[in-house]
C-alpha cells in the first residue's frame, strides 16, 4: 500500500473512531472481503437507498470508505455499497447493475490510465450519462489535466489525502444532489407525468437499444390508438379521460409485462414494442373486451393498433415507429376497432404521396398548373348556359395527373386553399373576357373543397375576386359536394347565406351519392342540384342508377331547384335526360373541357358571340 493509501485509510479510519466511538471497527481477525458483505451493513429497501460502487484495487479503501460513510442519511436515504477491485470488473458491475448513482474510482489501478479508461466506457460504451464520477488518486503525480477531466466527463477529482470523512460526506452528498436533478430532468424530458410511462422520445431510445440487439428475434412494434377519445374528453371532461388514460396505462403494464416495452406517444396513443407473442394484436385489443373502472364508473372503449414486425436488421425506432403509424392510419379508415399490420405496399404508397406532393408544389411554382372549361347546355334549346372550370395538372414530360390524385393531396397538404384561391380568380377573369367579346350572360361554375369552404377567411376571399375581376355576381356559382354540404349544419348555413348575400349562386355537385336528407336539403340556400355522372351512365340499363336520376329530377322539381346532368355521352342519354325534365348537361357528347384558346373557338363555332 502506498504512502497516500495509508495516510487516506488511517485518516478515515480516525475520524470515523472519534465521531462513531468502536461500533464500526472491525475486529482484528475479520476478513476485509467479508466486512464488506452489504447484506450486513445494509439494512434498507433498495428503493430507499443511493447506490454507490468503489472501484480500487486496495482492499483496506473500500473497508475505510465503507466505514466513513456507513449508517449515514444523504438526503433521506442511506448508501448502499458495490465493489470492484479493477477497471474490468467495476465494467461488468455496471452493465449489470441498474440505478448506481455514484463512481468513487481510483486513477491507477492494473495500469496507470485504467480509471480513465473506465470513466470512458462508462460514458461512451454503456451511455451511463447521469451517473456521477468521482475520481481519487493517491498519487497526486498522476492526477489528470483539466483537458482530461473536462474530456472525460469527471465530475469531481480529489487526492485520497484530502478526503476526511467530512469532506468525502460533503462530495458525495453534492453529487447524489446532481445525480437527483439530472434524474428529475430526465424524467420530465423522457417520462409522461400521467402514466408514469417513457414518452415518444425515450420509446425510440429505448427502441434503438432493443434493435441493436443481434439476439433478438420476432420483434414486434406497434401504436395503440383509444377510439373516440376526444369525446370521452368532450362528454365527461379532460380529468376522466385523464384518469381512463392512467386505467388503461396500468392494464397494459400488467398484462403485458416486463418482456414489453409500452410507452405513452401521443395523447391517446400507446407505443408497444416486444416479442410477437406478447405484442400480440388480438390479445392485446382482447383487453379492452373488460370495462375499466374509473372512480367508479365502468367505462368501455375500444381500441385501434398499427403494427410492423421487426425481423429486417438494420431498421431504426424512428423508422419502424412511422411504419406502424401507417399502418394505425390505414386501421383507422377500413378497419376502427381492429388492426393492420404495415406492408412494403404501404411504404410504397407513402413514398409516392411524398414525391407526388414535392412534384405538386414544384408545378404551382413552375405554372404547369392551367384550367380548362367544359360548356353547360340547356337541354331543351341547346343554349350554352354557363361553363365549369376545372383543374389539370400537366408534367414536364407532357402526361398528365388526374384531379383525382393531386386534388386529395392538395387539400391533406393545405395547397388547396391557394390553389383554389387562384382557380376562382382565373376563372372569373376568364369570363369577364369572354362576356367583353359578346358572350351573353352564361355563369361560370367553381368547384370550392372543403378545406377552402371552412377557411376563416373564405368569404373575405371571395368577394375580394369579385371586386377584382368585376365579375358580376349573378354570373358566378360555387359547386360544393353533397358531403361538405350536410356537414356541420349551422355552419354550413351561416356560410352559404353569406355566399348568397354576395348575389352568387350555389350548385350541390355529386348529388346523390351522399347521405342528405330532405329536411336538411330544404334549409340549405341552394340554386341547383347536380345529378353525378355514375347516375347519368347507368340511364339506359334497367338499374338502379336510373331511378336515382329521375328521383333527384323530381326532388329538384318539388324543390324548385334547377337539375343539370354532368357525364352525358350519348343523345339516348341527352333524350332520356331531357324527357325525365332534367333542365341542363355537360359532358363528352357536348364537349370536353377545353382550354381558354379551344373554348373561344368552340363558342364561336356555335355563334355563341353576339357581336363577333
Amino acid at each position: 500500500m502506498s504512502v497516500f493509501h495509508l495516510a487516506f485509510v488511517r485518516g478515515l479510519m480516525h475520524n470515523v473512531s472519534m465521531s462513531t466511538g468502536n461500533l464500526l471497527e472491525p475486529h482484528p481477525d475479520t476478513d476485509a472481503l467479508q466486512f464488506l458483505d452489504d447484506d450486513a451493513t445494509i439494512g434498507f429497501e433498495k428503493e430507499l437507498t443511493w447506490r454507490l460502487l468503489i472501484v480500487d484495487d486496495e482492499p483496506d479503501v473500500h473497508r475505510a470508505t465503507t466505514f466513513a460513510l456507513s449508517g449515514v442519511l444523504i438526503l433521506g436515504r442511506q448508501l448502499e455499497f458495490l465493489h470492484a477491485y479493477s477497471a474490468t470488473e467495476a465494467a461488468d458491475i455496471l452493465r449489470t447493475e441498474a440505478d448506481v448513482a455514484i463512481v468513487l474510482l481510483d486513477v491507477v489501478m492494473e495500469r496507470e490510465d485504467a480509471g480513465l479508461a473506465l470513466v470512458k466506457t462508462i460514458r461512451k460504451e454503456l451511455k451511463l450519462t447521469d451517473l456521477r464520477i468521482i475520481l481519487r488518486t493517491g498519487q497526486p503525480g498522476y492526477a489528470p489535466e483539466i483537458e482530461t477531466i473536462h474530456d472525460f466527463d469527471i465530475n469531481d477529482y480529489k487526492t485520497k489525502s484530502e478526503l476526511t470523512r467530512t469532506k468525502l460526506y460533503a462530495t458525495v452528498t453534492a453529487a447524489l444532489r446532481a445525480y437527483e436533478q439530472i434524474r428529475k430532468l430526465d424524467e420530465m424530458a423522457f417520462y409522461d407525468r400521467l402514466s408514469c410511462l417513457p414518452n415518444r422520445n425515450k420509446f425510440i431510445d429505448i427502441s434503438d437499444e432493443r434493435l441493436a440487439n443481434s439476439s433478438l428475434h420476432n420483434e414486434m412494434m406497434a401504436i395503440l390508438d383509444i377510439d373516440d377519445f376526444s369525446e370521452i374528453n368532450d362528454a365527461l371532461g379532460h380529468q376522466q379521460g385523464d384518469r381512463l388514460l392512467q386505467a388503461v396505462a396500468d392494464r397494459l403494464k400488467l398484462e403485458l409485462g416486463p418482456d414489453a416495452v409500452l410507452a405513452r406517444i401521443g395523447s391517446d396513443t400507446f407505443g408497444l414494442m416486444g416479442p410477437s407473442e406478447v405484442v400480440d394484436p388480438v390479445r392485446v385489443l382482447a383487453l379492452f373486451r373488460t370495462p375499466f373502472l374509473v372512480q367508479d364508473d365502468a367505462m368501455v372503449v375500444t381500441a385501434t393498433m398499427g403494427l410492423t414486425s421487426l425481423f429486417a436488421g438494420g431498421v431504426c425506432g424512428r423508422d419502424a415507429l412511422k411504419d406502424a403509424n401507417i399502418a394505425l392510419k390505414r386501421a383507422k379508415k377500413s378497419r376502427r376497432g381492429s388492426f393492420v399490420f404495415f406492408s412494403a405496399e404501404m411504404g410504397s404508397d407513402i413514398r409516392e404521396r411524398v414525391r407526388l406532393l414535392q412534384s405538386l408544389r414544384s408545378a404551382v411554382e413552375s405554372e404547369r398548373l392551367f384550367i380548362v372549361y367544359q360548356p353547360q347546355i340547356d337541354l331543351v334549346s341547346g343554349a350554352v348556359t354557363g361553363m365549369e372550370a376545372l383543374i389539370r395538372w400537366r408534367n414536364e414530360d407532357g402526361t398528365f395527373v388526374p384531379p383525382d390524385r393531386f386534388i386529395p393531396l392538395a387539400e391533406a397538404s393545405g395547397m388547396i386553399v391557394a390553389i383554389g384561391d387562384w382557380v376562382l380568380r382565373m376563372a372569373c377573369h376568364e369570363l369577364v373576357r369572354l362576356q367583353g367579346m359578346g358572350l351573353g350572360e352564361v355563369r361560370m361554375s367553381v368547384n370550392v373543397s372543403q378545406i377552402q369552404f371552412r377557411h376563416p377567411e373564405f368569404l373575405e376571399k371571395l368577394n375580394s375576386a369579385l371586386l377584382d375581376t368585376r365579375i358580376s355576381p349573378s354570373c358566378l356559382e360555387l359547386e360544393i359536394t353533397e358531403s361538405v354540404a350536410m356537414e356541420d349544419a349551422e355552419f354550413m348555413l351561416e356560410t352559404l347565406h353569406g355566399v348568397r348575400q354576395l348575389g352568387i349562386s350555389i350548385a350541390i355537385d355529386d348529388f346523390g351519392t351522399g347521405y342528405s336528407s330532405l329536411s336538411q336539403l330544404r334549409q340549405l340556400p341552394i340554386d341547383r342540384l347536380k345529378i353525378d355522372r355514375a347516375f347519368v351512365s347507368e340511364l339506359g340499363g334497367d338499374v338502379l342508377g336510373g331511378h336515382i336520376a329521375s328521383m333527384v329530377i323530381e326532388l329538384g322539381r318539388n324543390l324548385q331547384l334547377k337539375v343539370i346532368a354532368e357525364g352525358i355521352e350519348t343523345p339516348e342519354q341527352a333524350a332520356r335526360l331531357k324527357d325525365l325534365g332534367c333542365h341542363e348537361g355537360q359532358g363528352y357528347f357536348y364537349a370536353k373541357p377545353m382550354t381558354s384558346s379551344l373554348l373561344k373557338e368552340w363558342l364561336l363555332a356555335r355563334g355563341a358571340f353576339a357581336s363577333i
